[in-house]
């Protein structure tokens, strides 16, 4: 895939998403590097902020399913997620952004809602959304081996969560 790309003639954003495990930032990072593109990973962006105000109003740096998160924190996460993009695409940059939107593509009306509210359109970007498939004992491999606090519900309950 990777070596059919070529230079676009309009500025580019690639959103990868999937789910935890799947491989989007190994593919997000290729597809940056080959493009040589700006790469805008969301966890990157808001995991340190997150973990603090998580801890900071009495949670868990890991909690990302309680209603708090969910209602509260998330929406921020990618509402500065997406504003560092248009920046980036405001200026002619083509961007790639990994982002798990696990929750937002399952309502896909509501995804496309969040991508007309940066605009794009009216800056002239082209859009191109991936989804990454997976195979759940890699994706469980992957989330075990990484051993990161955001995924100890999900282990927890890996046959809900999967």
């Amino acid at each position: 895939m990777l070596g059919r790309l070529k230079k676009a003639e309009r500025t580019t954003f690639v959103i990868i998403a999937g789910c935890a495990g799947a491989g989007k930032t190994t593919v997000g990072k290729a597809v940056s590097e080959k493009m040589k593109w700006t790469y805008i990973d969301k966890d990157t962006a808001t995991r340190q902020y997150t973990d603090f105000i998580l801890c900071a109003s009495g949670s868990n740096e890991g909690d990302r399913e309680s209603e708090f998160y969910c209602e509260k924190i998330r929406p921020i996460e990618y509402d500065v997620t997406l504003k560092l993009c248009r920046e980036n695409l405001e200026l002619g940059n083509s961007v790639v952004l990994t982002i798990p939107m696990i929750a937002v593509v399952q309502d896909f009306n509501k995804f496309s809602e969040m991508i007309n509210k940066q605009y794009l359109d009216r800056i002239g970007v082209v859009v191109k959304f991936v989804w990454i498939n997976h195979d759940e004992n890699l994706e469980y491999a992957r989330v075990s081996r990484r051993n990161a606090s955001r995924d100890r519900y999900k282990l927890a309950n890996w046959y809900e969560y999967s």
